[in-house]
């Protein structure tokens, strides 16, 4: 379950913002809208959080955090010694402000034990790499490495409680991969749980329009009976009369619709874009929610009724349905979600630019509430921010 993600130094972000899922004292919806952890510095994480912020903002790029966390502990080992990094700093930098390394880092548990894991890179090499483990209070750094300017090489501290070939998994870590990854190539069974967590609990999937619906997902599930009939069902209870998935020869899918005594075979590009967004996000939640992982979902109402969003919202925030502690990170402009019947405040980030055009992430919790007030309203009339300033003057 993931704890909190921060970032600093990455596209629209500069300084260190953080995103955390620890629940907050509130005893509202306690039982459907958080999960009990045992583990006491963190006692109840939350199942969801909704991103709100003004177009431009920068809730895309916290997203893209994540994604791109994920993609490089997964992929850096493969990269050849000429690649670059994933860098993409802060765009408005001062002088000689591209040459600073961005920084990501995660807290999640596994198994009840808390890890904290991170890097630091610019566009060419590692700077920093880290790994704290919480099996107790108290936390130990498994590893630290730490590049040294001066010799040009990377320094590493190891801890006793990590087992294996450490010198040669270090000797075998190009300046522009990860540690972590390379180590579990090198078969790390220690370090091998937290590579997998990052780069199977952490799914991400974005949908831009009406032409780029990653549908892949979603349709490699059909040739399962069992889940062929989950999708089926979720389409169903969204109130999608389709009564049948079929795919040609050549893979391209058919909806069927049946009308009185008849069949009618629809192809999927000609479903409404509601449909092909549902269907798209069959896939990825239904087996998020099976498999207890975290999936990240940018502009969540999409194409979407908002009475379709509270019920995706609904399965997370259902013990029954999501009894694996499955979580949801997304960023939305549906401001119809924004009562508190729906969400509870911890759950509630805002998103919004300083006067360096630099993103700020902001918990509702930060503000006073009172408990009969309308979120919407409030937020509308600017009384928390990350709503677009727009002008009078004619265009």
């Amino acid at each position: 379950m993931l704890v909190e993600f921060s970032v600093e130094n990455f596209c629209s972000i500069r300084d260190r913002q953080t995103l955390s899922l620890v629940a907050s004292k509130d005893k509202k919806f306690l039982e459907t809208h958080t999960l009990e952890t045992k583990v006491s510095a963190v006692p109840r994480l939350l199942r969801a959080v909704g991103v709100y912020g003004a177009n431009g903002s920068g809730k895309s790029n916290l997203l893209n955090a994540l994604t791109v966390f994920h993609w490089f502990v997964e992929t850096s080992f493969s990269r050849s010694p000429q690649d670059p990094t994933a860098q993409m700093p802060f765009a408005f930098q001062d002088n000689g402000g591209f040459d600073q390394p961005s920084e990501f880092e995660a807290i999640f548990l596994i198994n009840g034990v808390r890890y904290q894991y991170g890097f630091r890179m610019d566009k060419s090499r590692i700077h920093e790499e880290w790994l704290l483990v919480y099996q107790t209070q108290k936390g130990q750094a498994w590893f630290e490495r730490r590049f040294q300017p001066e010799t040009g090489k990377d320094e590493y501290k190891f801890s006793e409680k990590l087992l294996g070939a450490k010198k040669v998994w270090e000797e075998a870590t190009r300046p522009n991969a990860l540690f972590l990854s390379t180590a579990v190539q090198f078969n790390s069974e220690m370090l091998r749980p937290i590579f997998e967590w990052i780069t199977n609990h952490i799914n991400s999937f974005n949908v831009f329009g009406a032409d780029s619906f990653p549908i892949d997902w979603s349709k490699s599930l059909l040739a399962d009976s069992a889940k062929k009939s989950q999708i089926l069902s979720f389409l169903q209870k969204c109130d999608i009369s389709v009564s049948d998935i079929h795919q040609s020869d050549n893979k391209d899918l058919f909806f069927q619709h049946r009308v009185g005594s008849r069949n009618f075979y629809i192809p999927f590009n000609n479903e409404s874009l509601g449909t092909r967004r549902l269907f798209t996000l069959a896939g990825p939640i239904l087996e998020v929610l099976q498999r207890g992982e975290l999936v990240i979902v940018d502009e969540l109402e999409s194409s979407l009724h908002p009475l379709l969003v509270r019920r995706l919202l609904e399965l997370f925030h259902d013990p029954k349905v999501n009894a694996k502690g499955a979580q949801l990170v997304f960023t939305t402009h549906n401001t119809q979600l924004l009562d508190q019947t729906t969400f509870r405040r911890d759950q509630i980030w805002l998103v919004e630019k300083d006067v360096s055009e630099s993103t700020r992430l902001v918990p509702l919790t930060e503000f006073q509430i009172r408990k009969d007030l309308s979120l919407e309203k409030a937020y509308l009339d600017g009384r928390f921010g990350a709503i677009p300033i727009l002008s009078n003057t004619e265009p």
